[in-house]
């Protein structure tokens, strides 16, 4: 490397020198992160420690906000579904209203014959423990 001129080395060394006191101007403005000892630290991050019972009452409102939305969010997507089959009913045609009809008939004879089964079922065993025991049972 060629030696450089004197007033090329002058500029650069007035160039650090400024550079060093802009970054000794920043650290004097602004507070020391490092703790001066050890005592300092401990005492630092206890006066910084969040007391346990604001934690759990956080996260406690915080899971309280996050259940009520998450309950009426589905209650408004349950209202937009049902205006929505209103809206399909009434706008349908006669034939359509029909089989709409139909099927609803359907399912309303499939569950009556789900519950006749069902206290068929019960009538059975009442009489079977009815008979069991006997009358002095």
């Amino acid at each position: 490397m060629p030696p450089s001129p004197p007033a090329a080395r002058a500029a650069a060394a007035a160039k650090a020198a400024a550079s060093a006191a802009r970054a000794a101007a920043r650290t004097a403005s602004t507070p020391s992160r490092a703790s001066p000892s050890p005592a300092g630290a401990a005492a630092a991050s206890q006066s910084r420690q969040t007391p346990k019972w604001k934690v759990m009452l956080w996260t406690g409102l915080f899971a309280a906000v996050t259940i009520t939305a998450t309950i009426y969010g589905a209650g408004l997507k349950t209202q937009q579904e049902w205006k929505a089959e209103k809206k399909r009913v009434t706008e349908a045609t006669l034939e359509e209203k029909v089989a709409i009809l139909e099927q609803h008939r359907a399912d309303l004879e499939r569950r009556k014959a789900e519950i006749e089964d069902k206290l068929a079922g019960v009538r059975a065993r009442i009489k079977a423990a009815d008979e069991g025991h006997g009358p002095g049972g």
